[in-house]
């Protein structure tokens, strides 16, 4: 029962990403879209970075909002298949993956209307879907005993080196878009959750380090372990 609930989990999630992605292409593709504006962000440093790639990327969150929600609230599922045993990945890594993710899409994207026009929330979401299609996928065909396709298999444990980048800093940036303005001494003035937010913004640069090694060691693992089974598999060939 427990192979087939995962079985039902993965495909289910990658089915989500799929549509998550195909409905962000779709934003991007649509040039009717209007671009973002200074009301993208609550602070000058944030408004420029903006301003920067406004014209590049366009906003997508009423687009691809609908379905990223339940979806990505789905994961924190995983949580509880490490603690029940029901996988083997690393409690730390799931639970801080998971965590961050939660917390961007119900502690800010939810409740700050100003990073719905932010083109890094496309960003983020662009990153997350094109990390997660292939990742489910991968684990959905192994759970079945499918033979996985090498190029399923080396997009899982190599994407990471773009992804992991491009969602954590713009996980990190539309955080810092919704962080009152802080020149002129005026983060004197914030809250506790103006200073918890800036906080966490900190804590992306050594949280993106953690998850970039453990996924460097696994695709050593992984991968190198394929390429000395295509060694022995021409050995006995010959």
């Amino acid at each position: 029962m427990s192979k087939s609930y995962l079985v039902a989990f993965n495909a289910a999630s990658a089915v989500g990403w799929a549509a998550v992605l195909f409905l962000t292409l779709n934003a991007l593709a649509d040039r009717s879209t209007s671009l973002a504006s200074d009301a993208a962000a609550t602070n000058d440093l944030s408004r420029k970075l903006v301003s920067l790639v406004a014209s590049y990327v366009l906003p997508s969150h009423s687009a691809s909002w609908s379905v990223v929600a339940p979806v990505q609230s789905l994961a924190a599922l995983e949580v509880l298949h490490v603690l029940f045993r029901l996988v083997r990945s690393p409690l730390p890594t799931t639970l801080m993956q998971v965590s961050s993710r939660l917390i961007l899409v119900w502690a800010i994207v939810a409740r700050f209307p100003s990073t719905h026009l932010n083109p890094f929330y496309t960003t983020m979401v662009l990153a997350w879907s094109l990390t997660e299609v292939p990742r489910y996928t991968y684990y959905a065909l192994s759970l079945m005993g499918t033979q996985v396709p090498p190029v399923l298999t080396w997009l899982r444990y190599t994407t990471f080196y773009v992804l992991y980048p491009l969602g954590a800093g713009s996980e990190a940036l539309v955080a810092l878009s919704t962080i009152p303005e802080w020149k002129n001494g005026q983060y004197l003035n914030w809250n506790l959750e103006a200073l918890v937010k800036a906080g966490m913004v900190l804590l992306w640069i050594p949280g993106l380090w953690v998850m970039y090694t453990h996924m460097m060691q696994m695709r050593r693992k992984v991968l190198g372990k394929r390429g000395q089974q295509s060694k022995m598999d021409a050995g006995k060939k010959e």
